[in-house]
């Protein structure tokens, strides 16, 4: 899957071409949760995780497809390169 929450939710309200405010409405939640799960100050819960899958899965989005938008290249994310990390000093 995806590596980072923000980026599924925000492929895959970008998919639907929907607004944050639509995405909120749809999920019964607030415009503000939107804007924090996609600026990963906050992660949904695993209910609104659950949630989320469904709801992609309902418009017709796979994981498959929502993986690859993520990463902008299509390929999958084994075959993405490792960003590189600082040693610790």
């Amino acid at each position: 899957m995806v590596e980072r929450m923000s980026e599924f939710v925000r492929v895959v309200r970008r998919e639907l071409k929907m607004t944050q405010e639509e995405f909120a409405h749809e999920l019964g939640i607030t415009v503000g949760t939107v804007n924090r799960w996609e600026n990963g100050r906050f992660r949904p819960s695993k209910l609104a995780r659950a949630t989320l899958v469904d709801f992609a899965s309902k418009h017709g989005l796979s994981l498959e497809t929502i993986a690859q938008d993520a990463s902008g290249n299509g390929s999958s994310p084994a075959e993405q390169q490792p960003l590189p990390t600082r040693a610790l000093s």
